[in-house]
């Protein structure tokens, strides 16, 4: 319609016409690239709000795998301490041999469930978070997970040695009632075997182990492992918080 006004004040030579029906067309173009553009990122928004609440519950889920780690560094760390003491102590068991021989067993666990990513690599390749504040945040968390974790790169000695000592019957009573998974992430480790390990020479295994002159070398080593790692996930999740808290004020979630 504005062009054919156009052509024709053109055509009788009204030049205030003309002038008027070129700043409406002109006007008329810029507003519908406006609102082209307008439409385009609110579209794009939308998108990235809904990748970023995933990647929040990943963040979250991973926070949640680091609580469950600190726990079961722990139960490794209490265990390997109390073996320990046993191989340094020049003695015989002669009493709750059955619960030091789990603390032997829970000492050589290590748990490497590795944290999910898929999240954070999908927001990457789309340019999310497009928050420069938020961004930082998230990789900040991701950067400190990502290969840093001395207890899962590799298994230590002592987890191959100290294992060799327990006998079929014992290894059967020790994976039956003191260790189970959850779900596929999770692993839990429990004290349920020890009436089970009545039926077996205890005794005479950790005779052997406390003869064993670099058992407790190797354990020492894999404790000092479990508490660095103790001393780590905690700033693992500190990360996490802030990149949560980051994530949800950029979504304009309330706290």
């Amino acid at each position: 319609m504005i062009l054919r006004r156009l052509s024709q004040s053109l055509q009788e030579q009204n030049w205030t016409a003309i002038c008027i029906e070129f700043v409406l067309l002109v006007t008329g173009v810029f507003l519908g690239i406006q609102v082209a553009n307008w439409n385009e990122e609110r579209t794009q928004r939308l998108q990235e709000r809904s990748f970023l609440a995933q990647l929040r519950d990943e963040i979250a889920g991973n926070d949640q795998v680091i609580e469950h780690q600190l726990r079961y560094n722990g139960q490794v760390i209490a265990g390997g301490r109390r073996a320990l003491d046993y191989l340094q102590s020049g003695q015989d068991c002669f009493s709750g041999c059955e619960g030091l021989l789990v603390d032997f067993f829970h000492a050589s666990q290590m748990w490497g469930t590795p944290f999910s990513r898929a999240k954070f690599e999908e927001t990457q390749r789309l340019g999310f978070p497009s928050n420069p504040s938020v961004h930082a945040a998230v990789e900040a968390f991701y950067d400190y997970i990502n290969g840093w974790d001395a207890v899962t790169a590799a298994p230590p000695p002592y987890r191959e040695n100290v294992r060799g000592y327990f006998t079929p019957d014992a290894a059967q009573v020790l994976w039956d009632g003191c260790w189970h998974s959850p779900s596929a992430r999770l692993e839990e480790l429990r004290r349920d075997c020890e009436a089970g390990l009545e039926q077996v020479d205890t005794a005479a295994m950790l005779r052997a182990m406390r003869a064993d002159p670099g058992l407790a070398g190797e354990l020492q080593f894999w404790i000092g492992q479990n508490i660095f790692a103790s001393r780590a996930f905690p700033e693992a999740r500190d990360h996490a918080r802030t990149a949560t808290a980051a994530i949800s004020q950029d979504l304009g979630d309330k706290p």
